[in-house]
């Protein structure tokens, strides 16, 4: 049962553990695949041009040139090689890592694991948020070198960094390189790109130049007519209009809004979910203890949603769902049963047997926490519970 648990854990918490280094040697396959046909292809053509040769010199000089060629694809064809091969070791670590915690049965082996876990959780968040340093920092003091990808998140800060300068130009080149990919996605990031390049040229009055860029990158975007007419209308407008909607098209707020836009695709095709793991756990966790006791009068010193910042946080996530219920002893902690029967004060309040009667033998009265008032053991009642 137990290696059931952790296998159904696994594979809710850590896909993109394994899946984020497939999904990079994937790319460098089909990257070194379209070299490789290139290449061949090239050097096809330059031994069908040896054979049409009028003379044993020139032979002699093409034989020399395509011997360096060979020389340099088999240089170019070991390198992608040697990526490809520390990706796919990538994928094999990172499978026998998580197979070693299914299999694990030591307790202090399992708890050294999951500090490893909370910190591989704690980079994604700093990653996220834009916090590369402490993120790398965090990675080579916990030494989770190898059980962390921090490529996504560090290429795609270059490009965020050339967004909030005001430049297209890698990032357009990044849709290049992912166009393929990218198709499968809902969102056509590379439309918004050359929208904005639009909008700039509109933005200082080149008019001409706006409407040439118009016909050479908009037209064939793929984009709905609907939003390629609203793009197209702003030539009828000025960057200060008072038009609400052609202003806010005009502003410079919408380069953020490609930033995080591109955030957004860059998780989509490398699998990582939208929000952070830290994000979800956190969520499900106070989900799974919020009671309506934690926004009542009577709210535990003990639980961590009746008290902030928890509470706060967890207001909005829906209550804890129990087929089940146990009673649980305010003073104690432990579990109200036939072992420990609960008792009833006077005044309502209900505690566990055992609290209650080790309180009357150290203090001689009970004191109930809840409204401070003294009671005696003959007092409390035994609850029964249907």
């Amino acid at each position: 049962m137990a290696v059931r648990n952790k296998g159904s854990e696994v594979a809710a918490i850590e896909y993109s553990t394994v899946r984020v280094p497939y999904d990079v040697l994937n790319k460098k396959f089909r990257q070194a695949q379209k070299m490789i046909d290139r290449e061949i292809g090239q050097l096809n053509m330059l031994i069908g041009n040896i054979e049409r040769l009028p003379s044993p010199e020139l032979e002699e000089q093409a034989i020399k040139s395509l011997r360096e060629k060979l020389g340099l694809f088999k240089m170019r064809y070991l390198e992608y090689l040697s990526k490809e091969g520390g990706y796919a070791g990538r994928c094999v670590e990172r499978l026998d890592y998580l197979q070693d915690y299914i299999d694990e049965t030591d307790t202090k082996a399992e708890n050294v694991w999951r500090k490893k876990r909370l910190n591989r959780v704690l980079v994604d968040y700093f990653l996220r948020n834009s916090n590369y340093d402490t993120a790398i920092q965090l990675v080579k003091s916990a030494g989770i070198e190898g059980e962390v990808d921090m490529e996504p998140f560090l290429a795609g800060r270059e490009i965020e960094k050339s967004l909030a300068a005001h430049n297209t130009a890698p990032c357009l080149k990044w849709c290049n390189e992912n166009r393929s990919r990218l198709k499968k996605t809902k969102v056509n990031l590379e439309f918004k790109l050359h929208a904005q390049n639009f909008i700039e040229r509109i933005k200082v009055e080149d008019y001409s130049g706006a409407i040439q860029y118009a016909q050479k990158h908009l037209i064939d975007t793929g984009e709905d007519p609907e939003r390629l007419q609203e793009t197209m209308v702003l030539l009828a407008f000025k960057p200060d209009t008072e038009c609400e909607k052609y202003k806010k098209m005009f502003s410079d707020d919408r380069w953020e809004e490609l930033v995080l836009e591109f955030r957004r695709t860059n998780f989509e095709l490398h699998h990582l979910h939208s929000d952070s793991l830290l994000s979800t756990l956190l969520q499900s966790g106070l989900s799974v203890i919020k009671t309506h006791q934690c926004y009542s009068s009577e709210r535990s010193g003990d639980c961590p949603v009746c008290n902030e910042p928890l509470n706060t946080l967890a207001s909005s996530l829906p209550f804890s769902h129990c087929t089940q219920s146990r009673l649980i002893c305010r003073i104690s902690g432990e579990v109200m049963n036939e072992h420990n029967h609960p008792l009833m004060l006077p005044n309502g309040h209900v505690y566990g047997e055992r609290a209650l009667t080790e309180m009357m033998e150290r203090e001689g009265v009970i004191v109930c926490p809840g409204t401070e008032e003294v009671f005696w053991l003959d007092q409390c009642k035994k609850v029964y519970v249907m």
